[in-house]
């Protein structure tokens, strides 16, 4: 069974835009430490009941069994640590955090991070997004912090530039000077 590990922001973020099932692609069960649940759970947020409703299914929570793995890691946020702890502990490589000093840690340990928007980008590659830019939108609308660079990177690998013959006949207008 192949799992991944999420930590608070991408859990909410994904739920509020109703695409929590896309923390599955590639995964059988996600696991979410009991300190982001104990986060979560702090907010008056609607996406709870979102989150409430996968629980149990292939949704469910991971307990940390070895807290000298925590001892290891620097000053981050309790459930970056958790989740960073309970890859390292239970051998999953695959996990779902937005932050980046928590994720560049994570590539220390060996492990495979990944954030929101690579998980939208994931998404969209697989046909289940018709549109990106228009989940990113939402997602800051939401008040999701994205820089410029991600976004263009993001949109740009999401639309790899067509070949020529594959353009619609407008563009080949501006050019037909040079056909």
């Amino acid at each position: 069974m192949t799992m991944r590990i999420v930590d608070a922001g991408p859990l909410l973020f994904l739920a509020r835009l109703n695409r929590l099932d896309i923390l599955k692609i590639g995964v059988s069960r996600v696991l979410v430490p009991s300190a982001v649940l104990i986060e979560i759970q702090r907010k008056n947020d609607l996406a709870l009941e979102v989150i409430r409703a996968s629980y149990g299914n292939w949704l469910g929570e991971c307990l940390i069994t070895s807290p000298e793995i925590l001892k290891m890691l620097p000053d981050l946020g309790k459930g970056e640590r958790e989740v960073i702890a309970q890859a390292i502990e239970q051998k999953i490589d695959s996990i779902v955090l937005d932050d980046l000093d928590a994720r560049r840690i994570a590539w220390r340990f060996g492990l495979i991070p990944t954030g929101t928007v690579g998980l939208l980008l994931a998404a969209k590659k697989k046909g289940l997004l018709p549109s990106l830019k228009a989940e990113l939108e939402r997602l800051k609308e939401m008040g999701f912090w994205i820089s410029k660079s991600l976004w263009k990177e993001a949109l740009k690998e999401a639309f790899p530039r067509s070949p020529r013959f594959l353009l619609p006949m407008h563009h080949f207008f501006r050019f037909k000077a040079f056909l």
